[in-house]
């Protein structure tokens, strides 16, 4: 994907989308010819119109009423993960994890009722197993769900977090880390630790700080393939790396309105080339670094246009195993999706096939 000689600076970031009805929609591009192109606007999730295959019936039900089918769709997302093809995005009104399932066609919300209920979903993540890990801020607690979204089991409790925001399971699915945001009359601004799979308590990452190591409000973390894990310190305007240990090693990141600062950080998630991906609500876009925390690309401008790449409140990021990129949009409740530029559309989990003509 990108590499290094892939720098780039200063440059604008979305093609204008049609502006009439009568021209026909281009899909924006990023960075703006003459760059090479690296990503191309692919699709907007928004409602289960968006996968879901009407049935014979349904067709017929339409053409005999001329009612269409109840589309059900976000209403405030916040964190997104992304298995095969799989997208899920918590809804912190819903109070419910929203499956847009792109291979399957389908689409379903769970986490609503029974022990497997959310009081707050925030942060989301998916081992390779497919287990889908949910930020339960309310309930003080994880909760783990099978890939079709049955209740696995709960892990952490009040015992060991208070105010938890995000979260992160390594590969294998054995170690799951906490973001514990902590507030302004505690220390405990921190990550703690356990084993993914018996809930077991294994260690506390940080206290509440700016040295390396400790945390000021941090929000949403991210593991990459190595195990290494990182965290958006979004008090700190910064991105720390730890070792799959929890061992500190690695910072990047500042205060500031030029490109590679940091204004409102929220998500983050690493692809699979170690790139790292951090979302900026007050910039209205996401930032794209090397390994080592040099800018790469930047994609999306603060509006408030319902456009592709324009945000308002951008809130968590994904890239899937393919290299496609998610974007969650809370003002406008939609998930845009980025395909690398040379991936085609009708290539990977996400696919979108490809239409016959007549």
């Amino acid at each position: 994907m990108l590499k290094r000689s892939a720098l780039i600076l200063g440059i604008g970031v979305l093609a204008g989308c049609a502006s009439s009805p009568d021209k026909e929609f281009v899909a924006p591009v990023f960075p703006l010819p003459p760059e090479q192109p690296r990503f191309i606007y692919e699709r907007t999730l928004i409602s289960s119109a968006d996968v879901e295959v009407l049935t014979s019936e349904e067709k017929f039900k339409m053409f005999a009423t001329g009612l269409a089918k109840d589309a059900r769709g976000l209403s405030k997302p916040f964190g997104v993960a992304v298995h095969r093809g799989r997208v899920y995005v918590t809804d912190t009104i819903q109070n419910a994890v929203v499956l847009f399932d792109i291979p399957g066609k389908k689409f379903k919300t769970f986490g609503t009722g029974g022990v497997g209920i959310l009081g707050k979903p925030l942060g989301i993540d998916v081992a390779d197993n497919g287990e889908v890990y949910v930020c339960d801020s309310l309930g003080k607690r994880v909760v783990v769900y099978d890939a079709d979204g049955n209740y696995l089991r709960a892990l952490g409790g009040k015992e060991y977090l208070e105010r938890p925001s995000g979260v992160a399971v390594n590969r294998e699915g054995t170690r799951l880390y906490v973001v514990d945001t902590g507030g302004v009359s505690t220390d405990k601004h921190r990550v703690q630790v356990f084993d993914a799979l018996t809930g077991e308590f294994i260690k506390t990452i940080g206290k509440r700080g700016s040295e390396p190591g400790n945390f000021n409000l941090p929000l949403l973390a991210s593991t990459d393939n190595e195990g290494n894990l990182y965290v958006m310190d979004s008090g700190n305007f910064r991105v720390q790396r730890f070792n799959a240990n929890g061992e500190f090693q690695q910072i990047f990141g500042k205060v500031g309105r030029n490109l590679g600062d940091f204004s409102r950080p929220k998500g983050i998630d690493i692809d699979r080339d170690g790139n790292i991906y951090v979302v900026d609500t007050s910039f209205g876009n996401f930032q794209i670094f090397d390994r080592d925390g040099r800018l790469l690309l930047f994609i999306g401008d603060r509006t408030d246009k319902n456009e592709p790449a324009k945000y308002i409140l951008p809130a968590d990021i994904e890239v899937d195993e393919d290299g496609r990129i998610y974007v969650v949009e809370q003002f406008f409740r939609r998930i845009d999706v980025f395909r690398p530029y040379q991936l085609g559309a009708d290539k990977g989990y996400a696919a979108i096939p490809e239409v016959k003509k007549d």
